[in-house]
């Protein structure tokens, strides 16, 4: 009986609705304009290039490791350990940026994509929870792309990442099954009506 009863507790989480998991996370005077999800593939590969870059400095830390081994086997005072330094930040760096991919994939299942009067919500519930607002002076532009199976992408801000935050990256709702009512509920919240 104690079984069943957490399969349908895991079940009824399992079907929670884009409105129903982002209208836990409004305040009192906060209407949902608009809710969606994501489509896998397409969250999976949002930002190719950081994944591109992130291969390119995991590969470059993995060399520099690889060609400090010997000058630090032959003696461990050498000044080959700044080369083993900056190749294990490369290597856990680049790391970090090639994964991102998969962890899109991985929880997409669990991102919900939702539009207030007041924010942008782009909301995560596994592995852990992760809520990520955007007011209507951080909506920076509204731009949509509409795939042929009717899905689409809607990019309305840039985030920067790398160590020195000089390269951007593109945030938004992707792959929604409504990007024309994403786009109407981003353009009321960014000209603020």
């Amino acid at each position: 009986l104690h079984v069943k009863e957490k399969s349908a507790m895991n079940d009824a989480k399992a079907a929670l609705t884009p409105a129903q998991v982002i209208g836990t996370e409004l305040d009192e005077d906060e209407n949902l304009l608009w809710s969606g999800i994501p489509d896998r593939k397409t969250y999976a590969s949002s930002n190719p290039f950081r994944a591109i870059f992130g291969r390119v400095i995991f590969i470059a830390g993995a060399i520099a490791l690889y060609m400090a081994h010997e000058p630090m086997l032959a003696n461990p005072r050498s000044p080959a350990i700044f080369v083993v330094m900056f190749g294990i930040i490369f290597t856990i760096f680049g790391a970090g940026l090639a994964i991102k991919p998969f962890w899109h994939w991985w929880t997409s299942p669990a991102t919900f994509y939702g539009v207030t009067n007041y924010r942008a919500i782009i909301a995560q519930t596994r592995p852990w929870k992760a809520l990520r607002n955007f007011n209507s002076q951080q909506i920076e532009m509204v731009v949509s792309e509409t795939h042929a199976d009717g899905t689409g992408n809607i990019i309305f801000a840039t985030e920067p990442f790398g160590r020195l935050r000089a390269l951007r990256a593109a945030v938004g709702f992707w792959g929604t099954a409504d990007p024309e009512g994403a786009v109407g509920a981003l353009n009321r919240l960014k000209n603020g009506e």
